[in-house]
């Protein structure tokens, strides 16, 4: 089976990848740390592919920008904290140079959809070695509640033994976070699923009057984050993206105090394949939340007559306050 997310494609490993495998895997940042030894050479690498990489369920993550492995994740369903039908325990790592960039939590966050959605699993085990906090906030994203700490762990493939962090995910605890939405600071970094949205037709077809898709290039990043987030006075100018409670980017909301008219002017808009779940209207409430707390008393919004969106935005307390053939614009008091 082969799954994607919006950067990666999850495919099983095969032993063309082996030198690719091998490029992270000889880090000793990488293997130590989730209890298995550095690689030593790419024969070593090909080795563990056929026996330990090809196992059901177990998934190369690939780069779309590249089409190269970068890391793994997978399933495993005969471990010791597996104890019966209906669960697996989930695995993950990742090359050292792509830490930072959300792309196990990504990876990570389908293996979660595919596991309850397509397996139909009741529940997924997680642990981590004491020490290792960089899988232990993977692990907090995606809503793992912690179960226990189990001391003197076996690890055969290093020869000894360590504390490992326990915890657990149920399909109810993933459901329910997967309804819940939150407005979050993005980082630098995560703008990429900015442009990803700008770029998508479909997303951007309510701006059909304005032009529809919106070119947003990496060489722009820094300039629009300084403005729109590191250096804005949120009197003036807001932004976040809209989040659930995985950490999954859903969206983003925004307002701007127009220069010329002196409006608070909004701008929510659900990443299409989101769409359908009710997040627009969770996020335009804490967009309207957010400009009552910073001082603005009316939102408005302007839209094409016929988009799909004006009846969200009646529904959530605004009303016209002008319509043309063209562009209704809407308020709502705060």
């Amino acid at each position: 089976m082969i799954l994607q997310t919006e950067r990666l494609i999850l495919r099983p490993w095969t032993e063309d990848d082996a030198e690719e495998c091998y490029r992270y895997a000889k880090d000793p940042a990488v293997g130590p740390a989730a209890g298995w030894p550095v690689h030593t050479d790419v024969e070593n690498t090909r080795q563990v592919i056929r026996d330990i990489l090809s196992a059901p369920e177990t998934y190369a993550v690939v780069l779309k920008e590249t089409g190269l492995p970068v890391g793994s994740t997978g399933l495993h369903f005969h471990t010791d904290l597996v104890t019966g039908e209906g669960e697996a325990e989930l695995g993950y790592w990742l090359g050292v140079p792509y830490w930072g960039r959300g792309l196990i939590p990504e990876a990570t966050r389908e293996m979660l959809r595919h596991a309850f959605e397509d397996l139909g699993l009741d529940r997924i085990w997680c642990g981590h070695y004491t020490g290792n906090g960089k899988s232990r906030r993977v692990q907090e994203k995606l809503g793992f509640r912690f179960v226990r700490t189990a001391a003197h762990q076996p690890v055969p493939e290093m020869g000894t033994t360590r504390e490992e962090q326990v915890r657990i995910l149920t399909k109810e605890d993933w459901t329910e976070a997967r309804r819940t939405v939150t407005a979050h600071v993005p980082k630098r970094d995560e703008l990429w699923f900015r442009r990803m949205m700008m770029s998508d037709p479909e997303t951007m077809s309510y701006n059909h009057a304005w032009g529809g898709t919106i070119p947003f290039p990496e060489e722009d990043w820094n300039g629009w984050y300084d403005c729109w987030v590191r250096e804005a006075d949120e009197r003036v100018r807001y932004y976040r993206y809209l989040k659930d409670g995985m950490g999954r980017p859903l969206g983003e909301i925004a307002y701007h105090r127009d220069g010329g008219t002196g409006r608070y002017m909004a701008d929510v808009i659900v990443y299409a394949p989101c769409r359908g779940n009710g997040y627009g209207g969770q996020g335009l409430e804490l967009l309207c939340r957010a400009a009552r707390e910073n001082g603005a008393d009316v939102l408005y919004d302007d839209m094409a007559a016929d988009n799909p969106a004006r009846e969200l935005f009646l529904r959530h307390g605004f009303t016209a306050a002008d319509i043309t053939d063209r562009i209704v614009l809407l308020k709502r008091e705060l």
